[in-house]
């Protein structure tokens, strides 16, 4: 087999171990896991150093442990993959409550001096609308007067002498559909069978291989973020710790085939 390099990165799977065994089905396999930017396999030997009295050298220096990570850089992290680490389900919700915070409205400066919402408030949750001061206004019972406001539907509504001043509404809308997960109270790290296909090039760049590896058992250690809310989105690094194979399976196993024309 020639030295290899890797054009691409690889796609990874997750397999969740069920009665002691890596499962894959439907409801216990993740795929889809986004936009893969590296994948970097670690793997460490640890040795004890025993002193020698009559040497500067150590008299032997045996192995003690041995770990290996895998590092899988994501340039985002889907949220159903987040959910199926954290050993969370996706919930499919129907009528749900969903907050708005500091819309921001501008009133017109010229009548009617209304703003369409974004979405309808709830009538029985607080509206909260503030001025570019942070300073409450007032909800009218009827036709505002200036530094009042009043809602119908989908619709702010503004006296005349407040026109061209910028606002902000808070409050609750229904949602018709919505999806939800998060972090449990007792998140369970679960083992996972760890499996990435990939390709390779061999030196002569003209010979091309079928990549794989396989991680008997892993799980997944360190900092576990959920998908960060910026305008930048920023990559995202999950760290699967390989454990103790399954009888006399390798722990990773790397696998080469010739790849067909």
């Amino acid at each position: 087999m020639q030295p290899i390099y890797f054009p691409k990165a690889g796609k990874i799977r997750l397999n969740k171990y069920v009665n002691g065994v890596p499962v894959t089905s439907p409801a216990t396999t993740f795929t889809r896991a986004g936009a893969v930017q590296s994948i970097q396999p670690n793997i460490t030997i640890n040795g004890t150093p025993i002193p020698d009295g009559n040497s500067l050298w150590a008299a032997a220096n045996p192995d003690t442990s041995i770990e290996g990570n895998i590092v899988v850089t994501l340039g985002f992290m889907p949220p159903d993959l987040y959910a199926f680490i954290m050993g969370d389900d996706i919930t499919s919700l129907t009528d749900h409550p969903m907050p708005i915070n500091d819309e921001e409205l501008l009133i017109p400066d010229v009548s009617p001096f209304e703003v369409k919402l974004g979405h309808t408030p709830n009538a029985d949750r607080a509206i909260i609308l503030v001025g570019a001061d942070a300073s409450a206004w007032v909800k009218a019972e009827s036709e505002p007067t200036t530094g009042q406001y009043a809602v119908s539907a989908d619709v702010a509504i503004f006296a005349s002498e407040d026109a061209g001043k910028t606002v902000y509404i808070t409050y609750d809308y229904t949602a018709a559909t919505a999806k939800s997960f998060g972090l449990p109270k007792n998140p369970k790290r679960t083992a996972y069978e760890l499996v990435i296909s990939g390709e390779a090039t061999g030196e002569d760049e003209s010979t091309m291989y079928d990549v794989a590896v396989v991680v008997d058992k892993a799980k997944v250690q360190g900092t576990i973020s959920p998908p960060q809310q910026g305008r930048e989105p920023q990559p995202v690094s999950i760290t699967f710790n390989v454990q103790k194979p399954r009888g006399n399976k390798r722990a990773v196993d790397f696998i080469f085939a010739d790849a067909e024309e």
